[in-house]
């Protein structure tokens, strides 16, 4: 160890205690040591350089106070150590903290991360917990507590990513983990950084959930939803939920998506948190959009209230409805109305509902595998790859739900899914149908979609079991491939409903579709598209085509 006559003011050491290496530091006011390696990355403090009280790293320019560790410029604090002096010598004594109190210093820290969106310290802090014991569950519940009240409008994508990430997190072990966790953590930290927190009203049973939402009361909604939050009742809270989102199609099937992964991350997390969670998501939905409001919805909305729900809920049940589903998917795609009637007869002579629902993802899973992707490069276009992927994520919910509550509201909500599979062909009825992708055999699945190879990411989904796929594509969507939030959402997102509606139909198609997503030409950040509707609407005063 350093002998204190070898030390002057503003002068660094490096020492090992042990297996550790500690920067001994001289400043007027003592001598100090903290850990020689950076918290950043690792590199060494002592080649910094000492100002006062504050040692600077030379990579990155992050400061410290050798003090106490506190970091000043930068994100996390670095270990500090005690220091003593005997017989002219700096005696170091680093104490290694308990795994309670490695905890109780790094859940602090990762909250502070995630508020700062410091999506390094994020990973670093969850890799640090993963270590000392503590699950993924844990961790992303937490990140979800600590952040879902902070968006401005409800929920958004990052809860549902949140959720999906913990499914996909299954296929990792140990620290690897830190990869789903940290993608989950960095959604939620990125879309609600800076918000203030939403205060919520005191709960209140005599308010009806229902009656709040639809005349728009998101304070007495949300007071409802703590009032049987409080009182325990799960199911009521589920059931309640389930009858909102199938009155409406809301926001182009989000409405029933963020139900689905709410209800998924608490029943597989444990409902301590169920309060902020189900508050945000009931001022979610009412502030979506009423899309069976609007004139493009008319028609359908029509034949829809003409059907018989109770009917179409108690369809019966066929084992053997393979054949029927791909039969009624091609109706779906060659349809220039939405199928509403034939669709409740569909289910009731040899689909029942969910067999309807299997109609509907291999419907929406071939409009992926013949999108035109042209139409990403098309700064004016208003048409793209997410308009068609949300067909497979909404009858994923849909099916959730009817499992779930069903009856007429969920059966309803199936048929808004059978529009949305039609919907999303409304760019091939203006400009026709183009060829499907070719599958290619014999090639690696998470290779051929960096390479962008279309083809062979289509016959690599389609070769694998469906859990391969499912890691395979999931390894993808949490690999950085996708350049922005939105999108890579919608990878880990579309990954979950493809391989859960895979297994549930017996077709690798719905990951062969979510392969050829992930491999293609796709639009990122859409800046360029909203700055060409900015343009044509100042000049028009007209909005764009659906």
């Amino acid at each position: 160890m350093a002998r204190v006559d070898e030390l002057s003011v503003g002068q660094m050491k490096m020492a090992k205690v042990g297996d550790r290496r500690v920067l001994v530091a001289c400043t007027a006011s003592g001598i100090s040591a903290i850990d020689n390696a950076c918290p950043h990355q690792g590199y060494g403090l002592v080649t910094g350089a000492l100002d006062a009280d504050l040692v600077t790293c030379q990579w990155h320019n992050w400061k410290f106070r050798v003090s106490d560790g506190r970091c000043v410029v930068g994100e996390e604090d670095v270990e500090s150590h005690a220091v003593s002096i005997r017989d002219n010598e700096v005696w170091v004594t680093v104490t290694e903290p308990t795994v309670a109190e490695k905890r109780e210093r790094l859940w602090p820290s990762l909250q502070k991360a995630i508020a700062n969106d410091y999506r390094g310290q994020i990973a670093r802090d969850a890799a640090r917990l993963l270590d000392t014991g503590v699950s993924a569950d844990e961790l992303i519940s937490a990140g979800v507590a600590w952040r879902i009240a902070h968006n401005e409008w409800g929920m958004g994508h990052e809860m549902a990513n949140a959720a999906d990430c913990l499914v996909l997190s299954d296929s990792y072990e140990g620290l690897d983990k830190t990869i789903p966790v940290a993608q989950a953590l960095a959604g939620l930290a990125e879309q609600t950084r800076d918000r203030p927190r939403n205060e919520a009203p005191p709960a209140d049973g005599s308010i009806d959930f229902h009656q709040a939402v639809e005349s728009e009361d998101a304070l007495g909604a949300v007071a409802a939803v703590r009032s049987l939050v409080q009182a325990g009742d799960r199911d009521q809270l589920r059931t309640l939920f389930v009858e909102s989102v199938g009155r409406h199609h809301l926001s182009y099937g989000h409405g029933a998506i963020y139900v689905q992964k709410s209800f998924e991350l608490l029943d597989r997390t444990g409902w301590a948190h169920a309060d902020e969670l189900l508050s945000e998501l009931a001022s979610t939905i009412v502030y979506m959009t009423r899309e069976d409001t609007l004139p493009y919805m008319a028609k359908a909305i029509r034949s829809i209230r003409e059907v018989d729900l109770g009917a179409l809920a108690n369809a019966p049940v066929f084992a053997d409805r393979a054949d029927a589903a791909e039969r009624f998917s091609q109706v779906l795609l060659d349809a220039s109305e939405a199928p509403i009637a034939e669709a409740v007869d569909a289910a009731v002579t040899e689909l029942g509902v969910e067999g309807l629902l299997d109609a509907v993802v291999l419907a929406v899973s071939k409009r992926l595998l013949r999108y035109d992707t042209s139409c990403e490069s098309d700064p004016e276009g208003t048409f793209g790859w997410l308009d068609i992927s949300h067909g497979m994520t909404y009858a994923r919910a849909a099916r959730w739900a009817w499992r779930a509550n069903p009856g007429v509201d969920a059966a309803r909500l199936v048929l808004f899914t059978v529009f949305l599979a039609f919907d999303t062909g409304r760019l091939e009825r203006r400009v026709g149908v183009s060829e499907s992708v070719a599958a290619k055999a014999g090639s690696d699945l998470v290779s051929a979609i960096l390479a962008g190879d279309e083809a062979a990411a289509v016959g690599a989904a389609l070769d694998l079991t469906v859990d391969e796929a499912r890691d395979a594509l999931g390894q993808v969507a949490l690999s950085d491939a996708a350049g922005s939030f939105i999108v890579a959402a919608h990878l880990v997102k579309g990954t979950v409903a493809a391989w859960e509606e895979a297994a549930t139909i017996g077709s690798n198609l719905p990951l062969a579709a979510v392969a050829r997503l992930a491999a293609a030409p796709r639009a990122e950040r859409f800046v360029a598209r909203s700055a060409a509707e900015a343009i044509a609407f100042i000049k028009t005063g007209q909005p764009p085509q659906r």
